[in-house]
């Protein structure tokens, strides 16, 4: 339990640290982490099981920019805004659907064959099969 309440507090300062800036038409900078995010229509309108969207990001060119991942938990819940609800994402993301996106953060190390999302209606965490389909935003951390 107590891991639990460290690891909650350790995703809530990662919030507090966003500052997200209109980088180009297709991305979004938080100027703190200088973390990259992918924002297209497409991070809102298809959907990929997991290995599709490592795939996807591995292979993305946004801007010039290549060298995309799908985040891990912590980088994704950066981008939840835990004030809103129906998207809990951040304003500056226009193209964000109140569903689940797929982290890195694999369950049971992968035996399972599961891996953690979080769902955008409301900013949760849930751990889903691997073969299902949902959406990815990519990130690009700053070298």
């Amino acid at each position: 339990m107590r891991k639990n309440i460290i690891f909650v507090f350790l995703l809530l300062a990662s919030f507090a640290n966003a500052e997200f800036t209109q980088k180009s038409e297709s991305i979004i900078q938080d100027s703190k982490t200088g973390f990259l995010w992918e924002d297209t229509n497409t991070s809102k309108t298809v959907l990929r099981t997991f290995k599709e969207a490592s795939t996807y990001c591995s292979e993305l060119e946004l801007d010039g920019q290549k060298g995309w991942i799908i985040p891990n938990l912590k980088e994704l819940f950066t981008i939840v805004n835990t004030q809103a609800y129906n998207p809990t994402a951040f304003p500056q993301f226009k193209f964000t659907a109140s569903d689940t996106y797929w982290t890195t953060r694999l369950y049971s190390r992968g035996i399972s064959n599961d891996a953690y999302t979080i769902t955008f209606k409301t900013g949760s965490l849930y751990r889903r099969n691997m073969e299902d389909k949902f959406f990815v935003r990519c990130l690009k951390k700053s070298k």
